[in-house]
């Protein structure tokens, strides 16, 4: 199959055939023929099996070569005119294959880790449906880093069955060269915990595609970030090859331009992943069979917290997370699931390893259903939208998942004791953890007794400041992209 790249090098090729022409007079002329000659048999190779033998294209190559052979042999007088009407059929069978080689992308899906594959995955499914489009599934291969040692890790084994995976060692990039290649880790080796093999750095990408796009396996959160933390995500200079940035609004590109990535390159198209949450939590609260014993006719609190928090809240993080369970504890009809991040263990072990002991052995009492936490659920799988669906509140900080959170129009309690100007949205939305005057456990009571005053508050919070909240974000995309590098495409032609 012809795609969009190899079509833009055969028409390129011709292009090129064409000024050699004015070259045949030159000193050189055996060596232009012979170079026009090639370029013709391998444009003519090319063609073999993907065009119908009728094609007239095919006669057109034919007659050129043949002419440029009588012009070797000196068999016909090389005159202006005949030059110039070399010329004109070389730009015949220009148009001749750009009107009969369609638009076909070849598009390569490379994510790294399984728990975000989240922020692809709407894209993968809208580009699935394209007749007009092959889209492959390629996971890569990353490194977890530790303070004590690196592991190498693969978990293309972990995605749905229903998602055609092409190992990675069995994928060419020199041959396939894919139009467009979407990722959702731009960090190469500035991540400190998961760094990607070197092989599939932006820098290396770039080399094999004419559009590398960058969509965050991050959604960012609604909280305002102070000076040039707002920035930190786009001062890495991995940023410089990336074709087009994909954000979930209009503030965050704000942030972006701001710090000088160009705004053209910045794309406000929403996230994917608010489409996953979308999709899962439209019909209402469901709680998974494996959490039915434990959560089944309570009001459930969701807790989440982030990759860093243990390392952020070295004093008191402990305290807090035990508060949260307090209210299964002392609140009958009251549960909790907690989610530590996918890689907390790894942040702790590589910047506080003395607090690996004691957070290992919560782990284990909440795993063995201590006593201690009765009702207490870990949610340590791969998604996190059974954890999102199957609670009734949630409490965090101003993260990623609180700002997913957001589209089910639940309550949010917020680990603060503050937010005002601290936020994007309305702070008045928002119940905190630690509001001395409407303190968390009488809000823990009163929700979990059906008493929830900001509710008018949260409707259509979501879209105040995200684009495509109601699950088109995947499908935008990928119609954007695709005309990104088909105008590209059509522009370098012009």
């Amino acid at each position: 199959m012809i795609f969009l790249k190899k079509k833009r090098r055969l028409l390129n090729l011709l292009k090129t055939t064409v000024q050699m022409i004015d070259l045949i007079k030159s000193k050189n002329q055996s060596e232009v023929i012979n170079n026009c000659q090639e370029a013709v048999k391998t444009i003519a190779a090319s063609l073999e099996g993907e065009l119908a033998e009728s094609e007239t294209v095919f006669n057109d190559l034919q007659t050129m070569y043949d002419l440029l052979t009588l012009i070797d042999q000196q068999q016909v007088d090389l005159t202006s005119k005949l030059i110039f009407k070399m010329k004109q059929l070389l730009v015949l069978i220009v148009d001749k294959l750009d009107k009969l080689i369609p638009v076909k992308l070849n598009i390569a899906f490379m994510p790294y880790k399984i728990t975000m594959w989240d922020s692809l995955a709407s894209i993968y499914e809208a580009a699935k449906q394209d007749p007009d489009c092959t889209a492959k599934v390629i996971p890569i291969p990353y490194y977890e880093i530790a303070a004590d040692k690196t592991t190498s890790v693969y978990e293309g084994d972990l995605f749905p069955n229903d998602i055609p995976i092409v190992p990675y060692d069995e994928y060419n990039l020199a041959k396939e060269e894919p139009d467009i290649i979407f990722i959702h880790n731009a960090y190469d080796q500035y991540n400190d915990f998961t760094q990607v093999n070197k092989r599939f750095f932006t820098a290396n990408l770039k080399q094999y595609t004419d559009m590398l796009v960058y969509v965050p396996y991050h959604i960012t959160g609604f909280g305002k970030l102070i000076g040039d933390a707002q920035y930190i995500t786009y001062a890495i200079s991995t940023m410089e090859n990336i074709d087009k940035i994909v954000v979930a609004g209009q503030f965050v590109k704000d942030a972006a331009v701001k710090y000088g990535i160009p705004k053209e390159k910045v794309l406000v198209l929403g996230s994917p992943k608010m489409d996953a949450v979308y999709q899962a939590t439209k019909s209402g609260k469901r709680i998974p069979p494996k959490w039915q014993k434990q959560l089944k006719g309570k009001f459930v609190f969701a807790l989440d917290t982030n990759c860093m928090y243990w390392v952020n809240h070295q004093f008191n993080g402990f305290a807090y997370v035990e508060q949260v369970f307090d209210a299964a504890r002392m609140i009958p009809n009251c549960a909790v699931i907690w989610r530590p991040h996918p890689l907390s263990r790894i942040s702790i072990a590589h910047y506080v390893p003395q607090m690996l002991k004691q957070y290992d052995g919560l782990l284990e009492k909440i795993k063995n259903n201590s006593n201690e936490y009765p009702n207490v659920v870990l949610d340590e799988s791969s998604e996190y939208l059974s954890f999102l669906n199957a609670s009734d509140a949630y409490i965090s900080e101003a993260n990623s998942l609180s700002a997913l959170y957001t589209v089910t129009e639940r309550p949010i309690i917020f680990n603060a004791g503050r937010l005002k100007d601290r936020l994007w949205l309305d702070e008045n939305c928002f119940y905190r953890f630690y509001d001395q005057s409407y303190p968390w456990y009488k809000i823990a009571k009163n929700l979990a007794n059906g008493k929830d005053p900001k509710k008018k508050l949260r409707r259509n919070l979501t879209s105040q400041i995200y684009s495509y909240t109601d699950g088109t974000s995947g499908k935008t995309i990928y119609q954007e992209i695709k005309k990104e590098i088909t105008l590209k495409v059509a522009g370098e032609f012009k």
